[in-house]
């Protein structure tokens, strides 16, 4: 696991050093997946209906129960 402190990064491969370095007012690096428009236009088209609209109330979509796949997937396309 990677920890940070201001400019300071440490590596620590056990729960004990993990500890330790939190304990020295370490946090965890959280590192996210750098994800292209195109994957995620992609992951967009291979998902259902149902889970698209699932996605797009959990976006605070709103009206979009009546949908149909393109539809959603245009309403998405920017919001994601």
């Amino acid at each position: 696991m990677r920890l940070i402190k201001d400019n300071v990064e440490r590596i620590a491969d056990s729960q004990e050093r993990i500890n330790a370095l939190i304990r020295e007012g370490f946090r965890p690096l959280e590192v996210q997946a750098i994800e292209s428009s195109d994957d995620r236009q992609k992951a967009l088209v291979d998902m259902t209906a149902v889970q698209l609209r699932a996605l797009a109330k959990e976006k605070g979509l709103e009206g979009c129960e009546s949908l149909k796949k393109e539809e959603l997937l245009t309403a998405l396309k920017d919001v994601v």
